[in-house]
């Protein structure tokens, strides 16, 4: 008998693991790595009062990291935040395991989702296949949830990286599109008209006035898709 308990449990151990890898399988570092790699998450009002308020995830990188605190205080008493911010890429190995973690955290009215400024060593091809890949999980681990896929803001330089983020765009919209009701927030073309010394801190950030347009911007995306 023991031993039957046994093998049932291993059995059900590796039918977790296979369901695991399948649905989150690990992706081959056709990017590499960055000399460091980063992950910061917060999850705002989890058990207090303002647990009943929808919730939403914002996804992202440090552009996200720079706009969440925003964010969180424009949607005081409306909607509790959490968000994920991080340099991998998504077809970093196990970066669907990381944003499954997230995922499992809370059930989310609102998913705003962006990767891409991380990615600009990465083949476009393998980007558009990882990135469909995040939008099904998404939609696998959070069917009730609507979706807002962000654009990557653009850097501040005139070179083959600046090409590079509008082309790794053009595939994540393709990507978006094929998917029935995901909307879109175009953060790129918010931010590319703006004046570089007066909005940009260096190649990639923004000064407090930058993020407070993108913030806005955030906002105004995250209430429509809660209105829907």
């Amino acid at each position: 008998m023991k031993a039957l308990l046994i093998a049932a449990l291993f059995a059900s151990q590796a039918a977790f693991a296979d369901s695991i890898a399948e649905l989150c399988p690990v992706a081959e570092n056709v990017r590499g790595h960055e000399n460091t790699e980063w992950s910061i998450s917060y999850a705002y009002h989890l058990t207090d009062a303002k647990k009943n308020l929808p919730r939403v995830l914002l996804v992202g990188d440090s552009i996200c990291q720079g706009y969440q605190g925003k964010v969180a205080a424009k949607l005081d008493g409306k909607a509790n935040v959490t968000y994920w911010a991080s340099s991998y890429c998504v077809t970093s190995p196990g970066y669907l395991r990381l944003l499954a973690f997230y995922l499992d955290e809370a059930k989310y009215d609102v998913i705003h989702f962006n990767n891409g400024l991380h990615s600009c060593e990465t083949p476009v091809a393998d980007y558009e296949k990882s990135y469909r890949a995040a939008l099904r999980l998404i939609k696998k681990k959070q069917p009730k949830a609507k979706i807002v896929w962000a654009s990557s803001t653009p850097i501040n330089t005139k070179d083959a990286r600046a090409d590079k983020v509008a082309a790794l765009n053009a595939a994540a919209r393709r990507t978006a599109d094929s998917v029935v009701g995901i909307a879109e927030n175009d953060l790129y073309s918010l931010a590319n008209p703006l004046d570089r010394a007066t909005y940009w801190v260096d190649t990639h950030h923004y000064t407090d006035a930058g993020y407070e347009l993108l913030a806005s911007q955030v906002v105004e995306k995250v209430v429509a898709a809660c209105a829907k």
